[in-house]
């Protein structure tokens, strides 16, 4: 579960992202990736493809980080993506 401070951070990060500072996505993976990849598992029942749809959700993040509303959850938002490719596959 995201705490308050967790989620100020991934505001940071996605402005900062935003504004083309690439490395933030980094902090945004080490704080996501683990509970993302095991919500993948759950969903897809495996892990390769799991581990596939991960990565690309990250690299969405990055390609669509213009696209992030401020003030929103960061996390709603990844896992929306997610979802929306596992169910494109």
């Amino acid at each position: 579960m995201n705490t308050p401070a967790t989620e100020a951070q991934d505001q940071s990060d996605m402005a900062q992202l935003a504004a083309g500072r690439d490395t933030a996505l980094n902090d945004l993976m080490s704080r996501h990736a683990e509970r993302l990849f095991h919500f993948l598992i759950r969903l897809l029942q495996d892990e390769a493809e799991a581990a596939d749809l991960a990565q690309e959700t990250f690299a969405r993040v990055y390609l669509n980080r213009a696209k992030f509303r401020a003030g929103k959850r960061f996390s709603t938002w990844l896992y929306a993506i997610a979802t929306n490719l596992a169910r494109d596959r």
